[in-house]
């Protein structure tokens, strides 16, 4: 039986206040020391109730009530005052930012250089989705072209952990998303990968560590956040610009200023690996996948299929493959079985899904982002008009046909033409698929390029199970 998402809902805000008590409990000594006075007040108190015998203990009742009262303020909450979304009938709130904070310079974060390893590899900005997100990548055809043909590719747990509060304003920030009540945020325990791109291609083991969804908050998402708050006038006014803590440096490149990713940027924050997988349905057409309002990433986009993140659990229910790729592929089926609501499909799913590539975010300080590629196989998604009904809200398809690669550039054009608000890493898994189908348009492809459309071309038409779209 499936819970109703309004109590999936109050599940998950219950949860995430107490995943945030318990994270400021481990990591703030100044909040420890008020929720023991707190919760020593309510125990003085109850104390005090249950041996009422003369006028002094109604005295030390007074003296406890009056610490409780001192201690939650008028928003009754037990976070500190410095954390909390409202205070003195001040309101705090949080923005995102398209621009990055460095040495009272402003520099778009579109205009971000990769660190210096992963230039050499090849990534860059891709002009042919200029205008269409807005949201910055950076990604290389020719490493994802490698990195699809390489034979194995082991990975290994690092176990060292890392901290990541360097201010306390990060710890206002997770507060604010967590205390309004807009969307639910838990933390949930996650993947992260450790180094740059050219580890996936090393040959040795790709480090891959347990991160926390709240250390995404502290970093990828704090630090291209602004915090406002409501001045005495009722006008909202910066409180602080957490984008001065992302991490690059200020370089000179053509003559003009830019900034450039550090080449320790991944330290720096938490770089939990996220996956998506564009969906071609039993129909040959592209699933669109209509987020809700709730979602705590993404929310009112649209996504061409499963899009998440990798949970450490996924190693486990993936058997711990030798290959990475077997592991995204399984974290990949699993995002594509939650939001269309067959989860009893999620092995077939699995066995459906090709990882294709690889970019990084560059809004989110460079986050570890691999897309993939699901065909329908045996599953009617279409028909079946399969929604989860939580994080996702509807579900249509491109009305393109895709009975070849080449077929994806016209579902980019559909989208771009219908200024469809595509999610970054949806958008990245259908351009990845574009720049292979432009390989064979070409006519002068390399033989690794050759590989890489065929190895993609057989996996999504050969033995297709042929189901007439609509009106074909």
């Amino acid at each position: 039986m499936q819970v109703p998402v309004k109590y999936l809902n109050a599940y998950r805000n219950v949860k995430g206040r107490l995943d945030l008590l318990r994270f400021l409990f481990r990591w703030d000594s100044d909040y420890r020391k008020d929720l023991l006075i707190t919760i020593l007040a309510f125990v003085l108190l109850a104390y005090s109730i249950y041996d009422l015998d003369d006028w002094m203990d109604l005295v030390a009742m007074g003296v406890e009530v009056t610490i409780i009262m001192l201690q939650l303020g008028r928003e009754m909450s037990i976070l500190p005052r410095d954390y909390r979304p409202s205070q003195g009938g001040v309101r705090y709130t949080v923005q995102t930012s398209t621009h990055i904070a460095y040495e009272e310079l402003s520099f778009l974060m579109s205009g971000v250089y990769p660190p210096v390893v992963e230039e050499m590899l090849g990534f860059h900005y891709p002009m042919a989705i200029v205008g269409m997100s807005r949201e910055s990548p950076l990604a290389s055809p020719a490493f994802d072209d490698t990195f699809m043909l390489k034979r194995k590719i082991t990975y290994r747990d690092d176990v060292q952990e890392r901290r990541y509060i360097r201010s306390r304003h990060q710890i206002r920030y997770i507060a604010i998303r967590v205390a309004d009540k807009l969307q639910h945020t838990t933390n949930g325990v996650k993947l992260a990968l450790q180094g740059t791109a050219d580890a996936l291609l090393s040959g040795w083991p790709v480090p891959l560590r347990k991160s926390y969804y709240f250390d995404a908050l502290l970093t990828a998402e704090a630090f291209r956040s602004r915090i406002f708050r409501t001045n005495i006038d009722g006008q909202k006014e910066v409180y602080t610009d957490l984008t001065t803590y992302f991490p690059v440096y200020k370089e000179t490149v053509g003559g003009q200023e830019c900034v450039r990713f550090t080449d320790d940027f991944h330290e720096r924050v938490s770089g939990h690996v996220g996956i998506t997988s564009l969906l071609l349905t039993e129909n040959r057409r592209v699933a669109m996948l209509f987020q809700g309002s709730t979602k705590a990433i993404g929310s009112r986009t649209v996504s061409l299929g499963g899009s998440g993140s990798l949970d450490y659990a996924d190693m486990q229910r993936a058997g711990h493959p030798e290959d990475l790729r077997e592991l995204l592929a399984a974290g990949m089926a699993r995002e594509v079985a939650e939001e269309t609501g067959l989860g009893a499909h999620v092995k077939e799913i699995k066995d459906n899904t090709l990882v294709i590539g690889f970019f990084r975010w560059v809004d989110r300080c460079g986050k570890p982002e691999f897309v993939g590629v699901t065909r329908a196989g045996s599953i009617d998604f279409a028909k079946n008009q399969s929604i989860d009904g939580d994080e996702v809200i509807g579900f249509e398809e491109i009305p393109v046909t895709v009975d070849k690669l080449e077929d994806f550039v016209d579902v980019l054009k559909y989208v771009r033409d219908n200024d469809i608000n595509v999610s970054l890493s949806s958008l990245m898994a259908l351009y990845r698929l574009v720049v292979v189908a432009r390989y064979n348009r070409s006519g002068n492809m390399t033989e690794t390029q050759r590989k890489v459309y065929d190895r993609i071309s057989s996996f999504l038409f050969e033995g297709w199970k042929i189901v007439p779209a609509d009106g074909d």
